[in-house]
């Protein structure tokens, strides 16, 4: 009696092991196989508009448009493997007055524009961040002090975060960032304004602050 109670205790584990392992088979195929839970995708709108910054002295120039050009492709190169999605909009010119309107059909979470000006405020020769006054301005200025710090830890030349009253920033509905790179009459912010490596530098720094 007490082998045949033992035979089945020892046939009901075997089973029972046998059920167990099937399962842990099957778990990890399926984990194998199915998409991972990562972070929600951030969608960010590159403006390349080159707004009014407050800096400018006059009109755009080609050469700003061209830097600001070469930095937002680099932005859209590194983010191809990650969790960010970067959409590069230029208007037909820079006081389109559809412009917020052509942004927000994107449905961006953060939209940021990119400036290299001119001025005779050479002082201000660092990486500005402009935030605007809004119903946005919390989620605005987290994104801001990020890029900040990632440009920090790098001993990179930055100023505070800095508040503007940018129409586009002010309207759009979403948060929104201005980004000062730096001045294009200056010859110490020129040796990475025009060169490859000072863009790519720059968009890598940016990138890094936007994983969500």
């Amino acid at each position: 009696m007490f082998y045949k109670l033992l035979l089945n205790y020892t046939n009901n584990l075997i089973i029972m092991k046998v059920i167990f392992f099937a399962m842990l088979l099957c778990f990890g195929l399926n984990s194998t196989n199915a998409d991972p839970k990562l972070p929600s995708k951030i969608k960010v709108v590159i403006d390349t508009g080159l707004q009014e910054n407050g800096l400018s002295q006059g009109l755009t120039s080609d050469l700003e448009k061209q830097v600001v050009r070469d930095i937002s492709q680099q932005l859209k190169k590194l983010c191809i493997d990650k969790n960010i999605e970067i959409i590069l909009f230029t208007a037909d010119n820079e006081f389109d007055s559809n412009r917020i309107q052509q942004i927000e059909t994107h449905s961006p979470d953060l939209v940021i524009s990119l400036n290299a000006s001119y001025s005779t405020q050479k002082d201000r020769n660092c990486v500005d961040v402009y935030v605007a006054h809004n119903d946005f301005t919390e989620k605005s200025s987290y994104f801001g002090t990020k890029i900040l710090e990632s440009f920090k830890q790098k001993d990179f030349k930055t100023t505070s975060l800095q508040s503007t009253n940018y129409d586009l920033l002010r309207d759009l509905n979403c948060p929104a960032i201005s980004i000062e790179l730096g001045l294009l009459n200056v010859a110490e912010d020129m040796l990475y304004l025009n060169s490859e490596f000072g863009k790519k530098f720059l968009a890598k720094q940016i990138v890094s602050s936007l994983n969500p």
